[in-house]
């Protein structure tokens, strides 16, 4: 017995009937990787999601009172520490603005996005 006889006894009705061939779709697609959210507790877990938000940060998909509420916190901060510079004159505590001015950086990348969408849905009515 070859090789071919061996493959028609299990397919017998070599011939398909196409109107009976159907393929089913679920209703939600389920991907086959689902994006791992890791343990914020552990420091990669937690760069990871600050770097996330960050991103959705300066993405800007989020409500206004989130960006409302970052620049008044962050540029409220900013002035603080220029005002105390100021007060003691004292040029050392200039260094202590970088932190802030990375979060207004963000943020300005954030409120510039988010006012390009808003232009950009505004634009094709």
């Amino acid at each position: 017995m070859n090789g071919d006889e061996d493959l028609e006894q299990f397919f017998q009705d070599a011939r398909l009937d196409t109107s009976k061939l159907f393929v089913e779709l679920p209703a939600t697609p389920s991907f086959p990787y689902p994006e791992k959210i890791p343990f914020g507790y552990d420091p990669i877990g937690e760069i990871y999601l600050r770097g996330r938000a960050s991103r959705n940060l300066a993405s800007g998909k989020i409500p206004w009172w989130v960006l409302v509420t970052g620049w008044s916190l962050f540029g409220g901060g900013l002035s603080l520490i220029l005002a105390i510079t100021v007060h003691t004159l004292s040029f050392e505590i200039l260094l202590t603005v970088l932190l802030p001015l990375i979060f207004l950086m963000i943020l300005w990348r954030g409120t510039y996005a988010k006012v390009a969408i808003r232009n950009h849905r505004g634009s094709g009515r």
